[in-house]
């Protein structure tokens, strides 16, 4: 009888430690036990017999706690290319191309940032007076210094590439629009060449069945004036395509092979994709 009794309590041993095994919970432990209670894989550090969900819902979390901090480190630096980039925001012209729209800077649309300040000794050279030149050149210094310090004060106190920033931003452009009626189309078309800016554009491609594929015009055609007024940038083109009586016959002249060409197209968008481009101006008359 001893020896069924001892026989009866090992199995319910095993037993029991099997049971334990079922249940996902760890057997009991002791210094006479060798049996090992081994954590689930991603539960290892938690308190024993918690529920795996509850594992996951703490990952699950953290890992959200992680993605908020990164979207606001991202909206910040966003934020702050958003104000680098908005002078070359795009724009559907009234040609049918794509150009740049007018930028913070003053620059018109179609502008490339130029690489130079102004090139007093270039423009008096091409025949424009110097007091005339340095009292632009002073106007655009300044007025590139006081951006300057701008910039510098909103990123010391945190409000870069906020509303208030664009804002104040666009009250210290110089209007270089302005100072084509100011200063006159021949030095405003000198000033954008010497300073490295684009002063021409170019049709890039024809649309099929469009009026400036009706009358002639050509990839590589620089369009310099549309009813007889200048065309510096496609802003120019798409204001002047969208006055007067739609349809009505209308001169453009284009620069092709270094010959000036007349064509004559129904007002209206022209059917062109125009890039920006850079010429030398005419002597100064």
């Amino acid at each position: 009888m001893g020896k069924i009794a001892l026989s009866s309590i090992a199995a319910l041993v095993v037993a029991v430690v099997v049971a334990w095994g079922f249940r996902g919970e760890p057997a009991p432990t002791g210094p006479s036990s060798h049996v090992v209670a081994v954590a689930p894989e991603g539960t290892r550090g938690t308190e024993a017999g918690e529920e795996p969900w509850r594992v996951e819902v703490r990952r699950l979390t953290r890992d959200l706690d992680e993605a908020r901090l990164e979207r606001q480190r991202l909206n910040t630096e966003v934020a702050s290319l958003r104000a680098e980039l908005a002078r070359v925001r795009k724009v559907d012209p009234a040609g049918g191309g794509t150009a740049r729209e007018k930028t913070p800077t003053g620059a018109p649309a179609g502008h490339e940032g130029g690489p130079r300040g102004i090139d007093v000794d270039a423009l008096v050279s091409a025949g424009f007076a110097e007091e005339t030149v340095r009292s632009f050149k002073q106007r655009v210094d300044q007025m590139e210094l006081d951006r300057l310090y701008l910039r510098d004060m909103a990123s010391r106190e945190g409000w870069l590439g906020t509303a208030k920033f664009r804002e104040q931003n666009e009250a210290l452009s110089l209007d270089l629009d302005g100072a084509r009626d100011e200063y006159g189309e021949e030095f405003y078309d000198w000033m954008l060449y010497t300073t490295g800016h684009s002063n021409r554009i170019s049709v890039g491609d024809v649309m099929d069945g469009s009026a400036a594929a009706d009358v002639g015009l050509q990839p590589g055609d620089q369009i310099v004036a549309y009813d007889d007024e200048r065309i510096f940038n496609a802003s120019d083109l798409r204001e002047r395509t969208s006055q007067g009586d739609a349809g009505e016959p209308t001169p453009v002249d284009v620069m092709r092979s270094g010959n000036r060409v007349r064509v004559y197209i129904p007002r209206g968008p022209l059917g062109v994709r125009v890039e920006p481009a850079r010429s030398e101006p005419d002597a100064v008359r």
